[in-house]
């Protein structure tokens, strides 16, 4: 037989699913071509159907590999379905048979839907990250006919089993907020993004989807939930689901840490601020078992840690004060720590970081400022506790203006802010004239620790 040039063309339709139709020349004097294809569910017994309008041929697909072939079709354009028990109808429309050619329509996958059912949220085995304290979880379908309400409303059921409200002509894709009714009469939720309508509702025998709100005290985190619609929806023709529609999701707790444990400071952070960042923080991916954490935790170097659970899987490691300054800190947590489930984590984790020296953030009066008043009292603000006594001997003024000391700030009574230290003057400062604050090396942190650079600043006050 006389070989031809094999000329490839790949056309793509809109099927259920986006295909490749390959068409591969073949003899033109033959009057007659193939079509072949592979479903990926081999084990579907899929029966593949050819059709004009009505079925011309069909064949089952080879149950070993999937694969399947149509030979002796007429010159033509064909549809292609493909039905399987406990999958949904697999239609391609517009398949061409050239003279003596073979038409490959590529590798199909079956949908796991009925063919009344087109989506569903969640998707299966889908994590939700989600907070009991704000939100609500929401389950919905869109179907492919208007469904009878009754039916669907019977047939679905979520296990751990839960009560809930029906919001018909919605399909909403998110952790349900609250649903409210707008100016414009449409239904949206609190972040102000509004919810895709699947149809106009003119009568509850004429929706297409539904959004099955579950009520709060059903809602909870670390928790798989199942949903099952099961074969008694119907559509409003009286047609039932060929087979159950079931898919599962889970709700984790975290929103920050999905897939590993999150830190503050972050590992590898440098000059973190000791007083900003007098607690660590460890957010977990699920909610742990504390005893057993806090038994699995080292901190070098070591302190008398205060652990505070604010939420089930967010830990603050409180270390009494700020931290020390200029210092390493090493957190290892064993593989031995349990979540709630008793599970171990498997693997050690670690992370460090390094503080910060003992820093002077800030001055009152600032560093240049002019027109200062004659009574003003002088602030510093340093990243730490410091000790009063040594910040006082370490402190001079240029003249020298007598003076008392006092933690905080000349604007509160108490010690508050308790890393700000304020001399007060005994006498009012010479009018126009420029004075000069030191702080020497020997001011301390509560830790014992050295300001490790001296510091000054000038102003000058205002004139007569």
């Amino acid at each position: 037989m006389k070989k031809y040039l094999v000329n490839v063309l790949l056309i793509i339709l809109l099927t259920s699913c986006t295909e490749k139709i390959i068409y591969e020349d073949g003899d033109p004097s033959s009057n007659t071509g193939s079509i072949v294809g592979l479903v990926k569910q081999f084990e579907s017994n899929a029966k593949v159907v050819v059709r004009q309008a009505v079925a011309l041929d069909s064949t089952y697909i080879d149950p070993t590999d999937g694969s399947f072939r149509i030979e002796n079709l007429p010159v033509g354009n064909y549809v292609i379905n493909i039905k399987a028990d406990n999958y949904g109808t697999y239609w391609i429309q517009n398949v061409f048979v050239n003279a003596g050619g073979v038409t490959y329509i590529g590798e199909i996958t079956l949908s796991k839907l009925p063919d009344l059912v087109s989506s569903h949220y969640p998707a299966d085995k889908s994590e939700i990250v989600f907070n009991r304290r704000y939100s609500q979880l929401s389950v919905s379908i869109h179907f492919t006919e208007p469904m009878d309400r009754e039916s669907v409303e019977e047939a679905l059921a979520i296990d751990p089993p839960c009560e809930g409200v029906f919001y018909w002509g919605t399909y909403m894709e998110n952790v349900t907020p609250i649903y409210f009714w707008d100016e414009r009469n449409y239904l949206a939720v609190s972040d102000k993004s509004y919810i895709y309508q699947g149809a106009e509702i003119t009568t509850y025998s004429q929706v297409e989807s539904f959004t099955f709100r579950m009520a709060r005290k059903d809602c909870y985190t670390d928790t798989t939930y199942t949903v099952t619609l099961s074969t008694a929806a119907k559509d409003t023709g009286d047609n039932h689901l060929e087979f159950p529609v079931t898919f599962s999701f889970s709700t984790i707790q975290s929103g920050l840490s999905m897939n590993s444990i999150m830190t503050q400071p972050e590992h590898g952070d440098i000059y973190v601020n000791p007083l900003d960042n007098a607690s660590i923080y460890m957010t977990f991916p699920k909610r742990m078992d504390p005893g057993s954490v806090e038994n699995a935790l080292t901190i070098t170097p070591a302190m008398d840690a205060i652990f505070l659970w604010t939420e089930g899987n967010k830990l603050r490691i409180y270390s009494g004060g700020p931290l020390q300054t200029e210092t390493l800190y090493e957190i290892s947590l064993a593989e031995t720590a349990l979540d709630l489930d008793g599970v171990p984590l498997g693997e050690p984790f670690s992370f460090s970081f390094e503080t910060a020296p003992i820093e002077i953030n800030n001055t009152y009066p600032q560093n240049g400022q002019i027109f200062v008043s004659r009574n003003y009292p002088i602030t510093v603000y340093f990243n730490t506790y410091m000790t009063l006594s040594s910040v006082r001997n370490a402190f001079s003024i240029d003249p020298p203006v007598s003076g008392t000391f006092k933690r905080g700030t000349q604007y509160s009574d108490s010690d508050e802010p308790k890393n700000a230290i304020t001399f007060l003057p005994s006498s009012n400062y010479q009018v126009n004239k420029k004075y000069t604050v030191a702080i020497q090396t020997s001011a301390l942190d509560l830790h014992g620790n050295n300001l490790k650079e001296a510091y000054s600043f000038c102003f000058v006050t205002e004139p007569e």
